[in-house]
């Protein structure tokens, strides 16, 4: 695939999984229990977990194209979101839900959204780049 054609493939795929996930919310909120729902929340789960491979590949693909300098801030701002994220969270946890605190949670969710936050624009990167 041109890089162009990545570049419309993951946007569509970004539409699709919003759109997926709305449905899905809409099913399990107004309990619609069926066939073709099972069906459509199985597709969405393969296509989630499809997402989920997808999008970290197409980033570390993208991120050839930037230069080391540019390569190395990026990897220190994730380290330090994901240290701050992974321990607020865990404070938070500890001061409203001490009993159910789970590490792999906390720092789950904290390397989900460093890894969105720091490299959002390197997965929309375009061929030529300035």
């Amino acid at each position: 695939m041109k890089k162009g054609k990545v570049l419309v493939f993951t946007r569509v795929l970004y539409v699709l999984f919003a759109i997926g996930t709305i449905i899905s919310l809409f099913i399990a909120y107004k309990d619609i229990d069926g066939d073709i729902a099972f069906k459509f929340l199985m597709g969405y789960l393969f296509f989630t977990f499809f997402i989920l491979v997808y999008i970290p590949f197409i980033t570390i693909l993208n991120s050839r194209k930037l230069k080391w300098i540019e390569i190395r801030k990026r990897l220190f701002g994730f380290i330090i979101l994901f240290v701050s994220f992974g321990t607020s969270n865990y404070i938070l946890d500890y001061i409203f839900r001490p009993d159910n605190i789970s590490l792999f949670r906390e720092f789950s969710i904290a390397l989900g959204v460093a890894f969105g936050v720091t490299f959002a624009d390197v997965t929309f990167l375009k061929k030529n780049r300035n």
